[in-house]
């Protein structure tokens, strides 16, 4: 089960990345990058959450699993940051293979997360 999971998981994961950078790209057509990034995240976010309930997990989860997700993009968000920083600063990698380094811890802390959120009895 976790196996089909973590293949559907990482499928919904390229869905959504192409989903929300195609959506960027537009979004840089009419409004400056910054606010094209953050509509295109927060946009991404709901789309996770569709994937992750309906075709992932395919289960509701936890009450508030919505507010999980968004929190665990956070979380993602800032651990990806801190592995980028670490890759390229401490370890003196080449700063285009850093968000490699980051997808590489990234996605498996992230499946685990987000199978707990959609777990809805798991403590």
């Amino acid at each position: 089960m976790i196996g089909r999971e973590a293949l559907r998981y990482l499928l919904a994961g390229g869905v959504n990345t192409l989903t929300t950078y195609l959506l960027y790209l537009a979004l840089l057509q009419v409004m400056a990058y910054r606010w094209a990034y953050v509509l295109a995240f927060m946009a991404g976010v709901g789309l996770s959450f569709l994937l992750l309930r309906h075709l992932v997990f395919a289960r509701p989860g936890k009450r508030f699993s919505l507010a999980w997700v968004a929190a665990s993009q956070a979380l993602q968000l800032a651990l990806g940051l801190a592995v980028v920083d670490g890759w390229v600063i401490w370890l003196r990698g080449s700063a285009w293979l850093a968000p490699l380094a980051a997808t590489v811890v990234c996605v498996p802390v992230m499946f685990v997360l987000q199978r707990w959120i959609f777990t809805p009895h798991a403590h």
